[in-house]
């Protein structure tokens, strides 16, 4: 009986603690304003979208209409927008708090360095994912008054034609596997946090990451021809900025067996950041 009451003790103390959490991060002018980021780039990618339609045929999976555009339009600020929004979210709650001294504040009130970390990881990805719910709004309602709404339509890579109504429950599951990958996505930045000296430094080798893992499926094009298609793909999608822009729509078609592979990258990424970043605190939390 102990043990379950000091079990739940510990799950409504981490409650409060992300309660807490969640209030600082809306106390900064710079999280507000990002707050009406999914509506903007909502109407900038619907503004692409439209001028991309001129140039494509209808039949193309490419092909903006009001089903498809909460797709194409997430796929066109996945790696930019939210994954620049991860970026900084972690060096604010992290790198900039743990240098100013504010998660010596909290502290004080008898909270590990490893809790906090993980109340603030997941305070930041619940903020990500209400832009993503927001933004999935706003592209539903978006492509009902904008654009085409044919009777069916293709998905990607071969997927099949779909209705509205089926088209909107691709939408709810690639909407689902972004998330996910958003959340690897900030696993990684917080290790890059934890690691960054300041918020600049923390800044700068997130953009270190980002650029590698676009450089690095760039330069493996050049050695197509000379590889395996599934060994191809397989290494094309080990970049989780590929896996958002094209593996995502990859996952759900299963193309060459991509599903369980590249739920096995993001897998890989997680444990090795989120351990890294666990076994950092952890040990700062002993010296504190």
């Amino acid at each position: 009986m102990s043990v379950r009451l000091t079990e739940k003790a510990k799950t409504v103390g981490f409650m409060r603690l992300f309660e807490a959490e969640w209030r600082r991060l809306w106390k900064r002018r710079s999280v507000r304003l990002m707050a009406f980021t999914a509506p903007l780039a909502a109407m900038l990618s619907a503004v692409y979208l439209l001028s991309n339609n001129q140039r494509l045929d209808p039949g193309l999976p490419e092909y903006a209409t009001a089903g498809n555009v909460p797709v194409l339009a997430l796929a066109e600020m996945l790696i930019t927008v939210f994954s620049g929004m991860m970026l900084v979210l972690a060096g604010l709650t992290v790198t900039e708090e743990y240098r100013g001294g504010q998660l010596r504040m909290v502290m004080l009130r008898a909270a590990s360095l490893t809790r906090i970390i993980a109340a603030k990881w997941l305070a930041c990805l619940a903020f990500v994912f209400i832009q993503l719910l927001l933004y999935l709004g706003c592209c539903v309602v978006i492509g009902k008054m904008v654009f085409p709404n044919p009777d069916t339509y293709p998905l990607f890579y071969d997927a099949g034609i779909v209705s509205y109504a089926q088209g909107l429950l691709y939408d709810l599951e690639y909407y689902g596997l972004a998330t996910l990958a958003l959340a690897v996505l900030l696993t990684v930045f917080f290790g890059i946090a934890t690691i960054g000296r300041s918020s600049t430094a923390a800044l700068g080798l997130g953009i270190g990451f980002l650029l590698l893992s676009y450089a690095f499926p760039t330069m493996l094009a050049y050695f197509r021809p000379l590889l395996d298609t599934q060994v191809y793909f397989r290494l094309h999608f080990s970049s989780l900025l590929m896996i958002e822009w094209e593996g995502l729509a990859a996952m759900i078609a299963n193309l060459h067996g991509l599903a369980l592979w590249n739920i096995s990258v993001l897998a890989g990424y997680g444990v090795v950041f989120g351990g890294m970043t666990a076994l950092i605190w952890k040990r700062r939390d002993s010296f504190e």
